[in-house]
């Protein structure tokens, strides 16, 4: 089936690598314009822009993928769909008025409608998610569902485990409603709104260690947010950042620093949450041993001011 693809991050690379091994001809991808990173702020690849030039594929990079020029150029193409994954815009009429727009949402809709469900799936400690191949409609997240295809969490999976688990499963999944829609056997099903729930965008806030919550809730936020985000505490006005962290034994006053032999445990609501990467401002990231012979002082006695 000839289509075009719609992605820009990591989570879309891995959905366009699926369908180039399915056998679809993709006849062009878009991606979101270069734009400038690092500390020289050169213009930037996306991931997806990477993999295209890689397979020699067509790369269109609009400001806006709904303009009149963009629906012209998938029309002369002859293309049957545009499949997305990750884009980065919303699209809009007249583009979705000109050909079918098919996208790859990581969750089971209608829970985790909206820009974070990854994240926001590992932060409420489900263990379970999966991916939606869906109609998209102009209300984000709304359209109707082509398949869906569930994906265990594991206990210590991360967001970057995650998106490697989803994007895999994602790309099959969409494959397989392209050949379906070959084959004019597949019809999608409404979602139900009343059950919707809501993914927002990770905010600072979302990001900042409080002390008093549970151990076990502060671990699940700690691996939804890594290993692109990053969960911080404050010691002494400096900011630490946390990737990695388990539950452990023990008790005390929430952001009380207990050090034992060189284990890193802090002391939260209910339980104790022990640190095993952290990284300080302006440094590398370090296992807890390294962290605590190069920055001991600086945690002082208790985290979170």
């Amino acid at each position: 089936m000839q289509i075009a693809f719609a992605g820009t991050p990591h989570f879309g690379a891995l959905v366009l690598g699926a369908l180039l091994r399915s056998g679809h001809e993709v006849e062009a991808v878009l991606t979101q314009p270069d734009r400038p990173a690092g500390r020289g702020r050169r213009p930037s690849f996306s991931e997806v822009k990477e993999l295209a030039v890689r397979e020699g594929l067509r790369v269109e990079q609009p400001e806006q993928a709904s303009s009149a020029e963009t629906v012209a150029l998938l029309r002369s193409l002859g293309v049957r769909a545009l499949t997305i994954a990750a884009f980065g815009q919303i699209l809009k009429k007249p583009l979705l008025g000109a050909i079918p727009c098919i996208n790859v949402h990581a969750s089971l809709l209608p829970k985790y409608r909206g820009a974070a469900p990854i994240e926001r799936a590992i932060m409420d400690g489900e263990g379970m998610t999966g991916v939606s191949i869906m109609e998209v409609e102009p209300k984000v997240d709304t359209g109707p569902v082509y398949l869906q295809k569930a994906v265990v969490i594991g206990k210590e999976d991360d967001a970057g485990v995650l998106y490697q688990k989803l994007g895999r499963t994602g790309g099959e999944a969409l494959a397989d409603v392209l050949d379906a829609m070959e084959e004019r056997h597949i019809e999608p099903e409404p979602q139900d709104d009343g059950a919707a729930t809501y993914a927002e965008k990770i905010s600072k806030e979302d990001m900042r260690i409080d002390w008093s919550e549970p151990a076990w809730k502060l671990a699940c936020r700690v691996r939804a947010l890594s290993p692109h985000i990053g969960a911080f505490t404050m010691a002494r006005g400096h900011r630490i950042k946390i990737w990695k962290a388990h539950v452990a034994e023990g008790s005390g006053k929430p952001g009380q620093v207990i050090i034992k032999d060189e284990r890193l445990l802090v002391a939260c609501g209910t339980g104790t949450l022990e640190l095993m990467e952290l990284q300080a401002e302006g440094k590398r990231g370090m296992a807890a041993p390294e962290f605590l012979r190069g920055y001991k002082k600086l945690l002082g006695k208790r985290l979170g001011s």
